[in-house]
């Protein structure tokens, strides 16, 4: 349009003023431009500031779990108990200062025990399924929320494209400390790393939908001028889509387990392009910082990891040919062997923790490592001269069930006499803290018991000192012949001899009699059984067959039974501990799925459950 101004200014007094006619086009602002900017910078704070929200809640709740476990701890420790009669267990009149106990024991029961089946060999527990919904939901809703433009057109993608890219990117670190092994998520929340690890492939696979839906929506608009193919940061763009689908593809359960190594290889350069890929698409919009922390978390994680390395394989680092760390393989049956290794005193676990060993000559790459539970407890017995230094180390044990790649090349070398380098990272995991606790039930499934016997060692090593006061264990073992119980009898057998009277212990050891029980429980005998099969058990002897604690049962565990009978019959706390196929957990989870409500507020137990399932989803 044509505007009239009139000269501001005359040049230097020699020009007159004048009206001068200038004809500019129209530059309406557009408001849903302004709009636009202000969520795309806005939204995907306000979804983070939902994540750590949740993240400080859980912080909270497993600190108050921690002071609650501790004070109880304290206050049995305080109080001496007298042997109780569990026949006569009664429960009191209705008391409201039980709730929150009752509250607290019927969220564990529908959060936790009640699953939903994923396959025919899978299943989650409700907290998983909401937790992904809930996650889901959270990203697509700061995506795709208040999208309708001033002129009416809903989820318009002039809105949500470049939100959903902005949501992708801010999301990335998060993703990548889920799936590392030191990550402080799992210190503030006390959730296990190998827990949070189906957080990470859980929000990987949700954010790849929303990643092509980012894609979707700038295609949509269409890819022309500073959008268009040709420049570099949209080709990363595509890149890191495509490179996260992949690893998505590779990443589920069957290929992964059939086919770990090439797992492991094609997970951590797909990885690495996805960030990498995805740092230079947002760079080039000078988004950059949304991404970068993802290689500080990953860089912070194999920092530490390589500390482990050095400080718990030092012999190796020394010059010289140092032995003094290597393993030595033993093998107990054509499917299980037994590795026996050493390290410094001042490397420290808890029962139950696991570390990654690496083999070199074993392991098929550098880097590939595998994880395995130390099946022995951290205490002075398991100490010994190392070399002629008069350095003291620790016994460490493992217990491993054969399969294909790895421990079956295990098995393979252990034929020589020669001992093994191993490098050891680790400990990881969070096990179960059994304090407080008037009952303890264990329940495994064949190599189950390397996860559930460290466990048991150190509840009889504490029950025989002051500090904690149990009063009864419960180990309830399913294996296929009788004579597996070699892989721990003398273990176990020592144990035993060192039981304080008041403790009640009730180990009893299920024979499976048929291949369906077998496969079912205990996830070691999917090979055919022994042409002598339970015949042969007939004539094996162990000492520990000699304990009255210990019974010899043919068959499957009633697991509902046996439970419930130990919790009917506790006057205290309980907790349940598992480790096995993902059937047997699923049986000692319906065992617990009755909340028990007003049993609880009746005086009954609180029950705890933790679960060491084989594989994962």
């Amino acid at each position: 349009m044509a505007l009239s101004t009139p000269s501001s200014r005359a040049f230097s007094g020699l020009t007159p003023n004048i009206t001068v006619d200038i004809t500019v086009g129209s530059q309406t602002p557009d408001p849903d431009r302004t709009i636009r900017v202000l969520h795309a910078f806005l939204y995907f704070k306000e979804a983070w500031y939902c994540i750590a929200s949740f993240i400080a809640l859980l912080s909270i709740v497993h600190l108050i779990g921690l002071l609650s476990l501790y004070h109880r701890a304290k206050t049995n420790k305080a109080i001496p108990k007298a042997i109780h009669d569990r026949s006569s267990t009664r429960r009191g009149p209705i008391s409201l200062r039980r709730l929150p106990s009752a509250i607290l024991n019927l969220f564990r029961s529908l959060a936790f025990r009640w699953t939903i089946p994923v396959g025919s060999s899978h299943t989650l527990n409700l907290a998983e399924v909401l937790l992904t919904a809930a996650y889901a939901t959270l990203v697509f809703t700061w995506s795709l929320v208040n999208s309708t433009s001033t002129k009416g057109v809903k989820y318009d993608p002039h809105y949500w494209a470049n939100i959903a890219g902005n949501v992708v990117s801010t999301q990335l670190p998060l993703m990548t400390a889920l799936g590392m092994k030191n990550n402080i998520i799992s210190y503030l929340t006390g959730v296990s790393f190998d827990k949070l690890n189906y957080l990470h492939r859980m929000s990987a696979r949700v954010l790849c939908i929303l990643i092509w839906l980012h894609g979707a929506g700038r295609i949509k608009l269409g890819l022309t001028g500073q959008t268009s193919w040709s420049h570099a940061y949209i080709q990363c763009g595509l890149l890191a889509a495509t490179s996260l689908t992949v690893l998505i593809v590779v990443s589920i359960r069957p290929l992964r387990e059939r086919h770990y190594e090439f797992f492991l290889i094609s997970h951590f350069i797909l990885a690495f392009i996805v960030l990498l890929s995805a740092f230079f698409h947002t760079e080039g919009l000078e988004l950059g910082y949304l991404v970068w922390p993802a290689f500080i978390i990953w860089g912070i994680d194999r920092f530490l990891r390589l500390v482990r390395i050095i400080a718990y394989n030092f012999g190796y680092f020394k010059p010289g040919d140092s032995k003094e760390l290597n393993a030595h393989v033993e093998v107990l049956s054509p499917h299980f062997i037994r590795l026996v290794l050493y390290r410094p005193q001042y490397f420290h676990w808890r029962p139950g923790q696991s570390v990654y060993l690496s083999i070199p000559g074993i392991s098929a790459l550098p880097f590939e490592s595998h994880p395995f539970t130390i099946s022995t407890i951290d205490n002075s017995y398991d100490r010994r001269a190392a070399n002629e230094t008069g350095l003291v180390s620790k016994q460490l044990l493992f217990l491993l069930r054969v399969r294909n790649g790895f421990t079956k090349r295990l098995l393979e070398s252990a034929s020589d006499s020669q001992s093994l380098r191993v490098f050891l990272d680790g400990p990881y995991s969070s096990p179960p803290l059994l304090i407080g606790f008037d009952t303890v039930i264990f329940v495994a499934g064949g190599s189950g018991v390397a996860f559930v016997l460290p466990l048991f060692l150190d509840l009889i090593r504490r029950s025989c000192s002051e500090d904690v006061k149990y009063q009864r264990i419960v180990f309830i073992w399913s294996i296929r012949e009788l004579s597996h119980i070699q892989w721990v009898s003398d273990v176990l057998s020592k144990a035993l001899t060192s039981v304080p009277e008041s403790v009640s212990i009730d180990m009893q050891i299920f024979i499976s009699t048929t291949v369906a029980e077998t496969q079912s429980w205990d996830d070691d005998s999917v090979e055919k059984p022994e042409d002598e099969g339970l015949d042969k058990d007939k004539h094996y002897q162990s000492d520990l067959l000699r304990f009255p604690a210990v019974k010899i049962c043919t068959g499957r565990a009633d697991l509902f039974s046996i439970i419930s009978k130990e919790i009917a019959g506790s006057p205290g706390d309980v907790s349940v501990n598992v480790c096995g196929t993902h059937a047997l957990a699923d049986a000692v989870r319906k065992a617990l799925r009755n909340p028990r409500f007003f049993d609880i507020l009746k005086g009954g137990p609180k029950v705890s459950l933790h679960v060491e399932a084989f594989g994962s989803s």
